[in-house]
């Protein structure tokens, strides 16, 4: 996993990303979503759309099977539903 010296990204609907590590599969994330939740380090997988939606990051359209990044935490984190895109992920952080 590669440590990342604090990738901070601005999320839809107010939401605050920080990507802290990365590795092609796992994600490790601080998530703020003022008044919601807040995690300051929560592991994130990659896989497959179960559902089509909607990235955290880019608001672009993400359809089902698309690859994406998801929480992996049990029990189910209030943000569960959140996925980050895989592909504008990885144009970002290689950019």
């Amino acid at each position: 996993m590669q440590t990342i010296a604090s990738l901070p990204l601005s999320g839809t609907d107010g939401v605050h990303i920080e990507i802290l590590e990365r590795s092609d599969t796992t994600l490790v994330i601080r998530w703020v979503e003022p008044g919601r939740c807040h995690y300051g380090e929560q592991r994130w997988r990659r896989r497959s759309a179960h559902t089509s939606g909607t990235c955290a990051l880019s608001r672009s359209k993400i359809r089902r099977g698309d690859a994406v990044f998801k929480p992996a935490e049990r029990p189910a984190p209030s943000n569960a539903a959140a996925m980050i895109s895989a592909e504008i992920l990885g144009n970002l952080l290689d950019a």
